[in-house]
C-alpha cells in the first residue's frame, strides 16, 4: 500500500500539493471492451489488481454476514481535507465510524446524530472539523473529531421558526466549498440558507419544494433546486437545459474553477442532445455538455449511475468519478459494472475507465449500490461492493481504488529528497524518536503534516535524534536545512 504527496519548493519553504494529473497510466476515451473477469474477494486490508484495468483495489472494511459498511453517499465527501481520516456508515446499528485516511484502520465510532445518515459535512480546509444538523434538536453543530467536542453554532429551528420536520437535504449535496453556507428545509414549506460567518438566514424562493432543500453551489454564489438555479439572495435565476431534475447527480466544478452540475440523463435535453451517464450543466448559462454519452460513442446510458465530483484539493480541478451498475450486471458490455473518472474542461473533457466494482442491488437494494467518492486529491476512489459472484449477498464492504497517480509515486517508507540521497531516518514507522543519519554540523528542522502545518521547529541543533512522542499518529515530514546553507531536504515519517 502506498501514499502519494507531491511537493514543490518555493523560497526554501515547503508547500504541500496533492496529486494533480490523475490520467497517469490510464487510457483516455477508451471505447474498447474490457470484460469483467473472475476475481476473488481480497482479505481485509489486502489488495488485488483489477485484471481488466490494472489498477490496485484495497478492501478497507471487514463487514460480517448481513452487514454493510460503506460510503455515506456519492455526493458526500468521505475523507477530511488532508485525507488523514475518513467516515463510513455501518449497519445494522446505524453508526458513523472514523477510519485512518491512509492506513484505513478503524479508529472509533463517531458520537454524532445528524438529521440523516449522509448529512455530515467535512470542513473543506480544517481537517479536524465537520458540520451537521442534530436530529434531536436541530442545532447546527461544529464537531471536532480529534477532541470529540461539539460546538452549537445556532439552533436552526428557533432561527427559522419552523414547526415541521427539518432536514439539510433529501437530494443532499455538500456545503459551499468555503464551508460557510449550510442549507436546509422546513417540511415541504420552505428552504433556507444559513451563512455561518455572518450569522444570516436567507429564504430561497422555491415554490414547489417537493420535500427537497436547495443546495449551495461550490462558490456559494448560487443555489440549485431540482433543475432550477437561484441567486445568492434566494431569487430565481434560470432553469437548466435538462429533461429531468430528479436523476442521480452531484454538484462540483470544472477545471476552470467554474460551478457545474453533473447528472445522468436518460432522455435528451429540451435543447437537444445531452443523453448519457455524465452530463455537465452550466449554472451560469443553463447549457449542457456531454461528458459520457451517446454523442461520444457510448450506448444508451447504463442503469444505476452515480456521480461524485468532490476532488476539491486537486490543483488541476474538474475531476469526477461515476459508477454504473448496468442492465446485464455481468461486466461484459462497455461501462457495465464499471467505475470511471473524467476531467471536465471548459473546452474539452477526457474519460478514463478505472475498474469493475462487482456490485449490484440484488441482495441489499440501495445499500449495495457502489456510490463512489473521490478523495480530495482525487488520487483515490472509494466505493462499495458486495463482491458479486461467489460472495454475492454475504456483506457489503468499502473498497479503495488507488489510481496510478497515487501508487506510482513515492512509497510510504521511501525517502523524499529535494537535494540529496545521503540522509537517512530510522526507524520508520516510528513511535517516539526519529534518528537522523548522514548529515553533519548544525541544522534546522521543521516537522510538518501533509498539508504543510508546522507542528514543531528546532533551530541550530546538532543532536541526531528528535523526540516526536507528543505528535498525534499519522503521516509527517521532516524538513531539514543545514545552517548557513540553502540546501533543503524532506523526509517522510509515519508516526504510529
Amino acid at each position: 500500500m502506498k501514499n502519494t504527496i507531491i511537493f514543490t519548493l518555493v523560497s526554501c519553504s515547503s508547500i504541500f500539493l496533492y496529486g494533480q494529473d490523475l490520467s497517469q497510466g490510464l487510457i483516455a476515451n477508451d471505447l474498447m471492451p474490457h470484460a469483467m473477469q473472475p476475481l476473488a474477494k481480497p482479505g481485509y486490508l489486502q489488495s488485488v489488481v483489477d485484471p481488466s484495468f490494472g489498477t490496485t483495489i484495497i478492501r478497507i472494511t471487514d463487514a460480517g454476514s448481513g452487514e454493510t459498511i460503506r460510503t455515506m453517499y456519492s455526493t458526500i465527501q468521505a475523507w477530511n481535507a488532508d485525507e488523514t481520516r475518513m467516515i463510513l456508515y455501518k449497519r445494522p446499528g446505524g453508526t458513523h465510524i472514523l477510519l485512518d485516511g491512509f492506513s484505513y484502520q478503524y479508529i472509533r465510532d463517531l458520537n454524532i446524530n445528524p438529521s440523516d445518515i449522509e448529512e455530515v459535512y467535512w470542513h473543506f480546509e480544517d481537517p479536524d472539523l465537520l458540520y451537521y444538523m442534530d436530529n434531536n434538536n436541530q442545532d447546527l453543530v461544529e464537531y471536532n473529531v480529534v477532541l470529540d467536542s461539539k460546538t452549537t453554532l445556532v439552533n436552526l429551528r428557533t432561527l427559522s421558526g419552523c414547526t415541521e420536520g427539518m432536514e439539510s437535504g433529501n437530494d443532499v449535496q455538500m456545503m459551499s466549498w468555503n464551508s460557510d453556507i449550510f442549507t436546509f428545509r422546513c417540511g415541504n414549506t420552505s428552504t433556507y440558507a444559513y451563512t455561518i460567518s455572518t450569522e444570516v438566514l436567507d429564504t430561497i424562493a422555491v415554490t414547489n419544494l417537493n420535500f427537497t432543500a436547495a443546495m449551495p453551489l461550490p462558490s456559494g454564489q448560487k443555489y440549485l433546486h431540482s433543475k432550477d438555479i437561484y441567486n445568492s439572495d434566494g431569487t430565481y435565476d434560470l432553469t437548466l437545459d435538462i429533461e429531468s431534475g430528479n436523476e442521480h447527480s452531484c454538484i462540483g466544478k470544472d477545471s476552470g474553477g467554474n460551478d457545474q452540475y453533473y447528472a445522468v440523463a436518460f432522455a435528451q435535453s429540451p435543447g437537444g442532445g445531452c443523453l448519457g451517464e455524465v452530463i455537465a450543466y452550466d449554472p451560469a448559462t443553463g447549457a449542457c455538455t456531454t461528458i459520457v454519452g451517446t454523442e461520444l460513442g457510448y450506448a444508451y446510458p447504463q442503469s444505476g449511475t452515480h456521480i461524485s465530483s468532490l476532488a476539491h484539493k486537486n490543483t488541476e480541478g474538474g475531476w469526477l468519478v461515476a459508477s454504473m451498475i448496468g442492465y446485464d450486471q455481468d461486466g461484459q458490455d462497455l461501462l457495465d459494472q464499471e467505475l470511471l473518472i473524467a476531467q471536465v474542461n471548459p473546452n474539452s473533457s477526457n474519460v478514463y475507465r478505472i475498474a469493475h466494482h462487482r456490485s449490484d442491488e440484488d441482495e441489499y437494494d440501495y445499500w449495495g449500490e457502489p456510490h463512489p467518492v473521490m478523495s480530495p486529491s482525487g488520487t483515490r476512489v472509494l466505493f462499495n461492493s458486495d463482491c458479486s459472484g461467489s460472495d454475492d449477498g454475504f456483506a457489503v464492504d468499502a473498497y479503495v481504488v488507488e489510481l496510478p497517480a497515487y501508487t506510482t509515486s513515492t512509497a510510504l517508507n521511501e525517502e523524499i529528497n529535494l537535494e540529496s540521497n545521503s540522509i537517512t531516518i530510522y526507524p520508520n514507522p516510528v513511535e517516539s524518536k526519529v534518528y537522523i543519519q548522514g548529515i553533519s554540523g548544525n541544522y534546522n528542522v521543521r516537522i510538518l503534516d501533509a498539508t504543510g502545518n508546522v507542528y514543531q521547529t528546532l533551530m541550530n541543533i546538532s543532536a541526531y535524534s528528535i523526540d516526536i512522542e507528543d505528535l498525534p499518529n499519522g503521516l509527517f515530514f521532516l524538513e531539514i536545512q543545514k545552517v548557513g546553507s540553502s540546501d533543503l531536504y524532506l523526509k517522510k515519517i509515519l508516526k504510529q
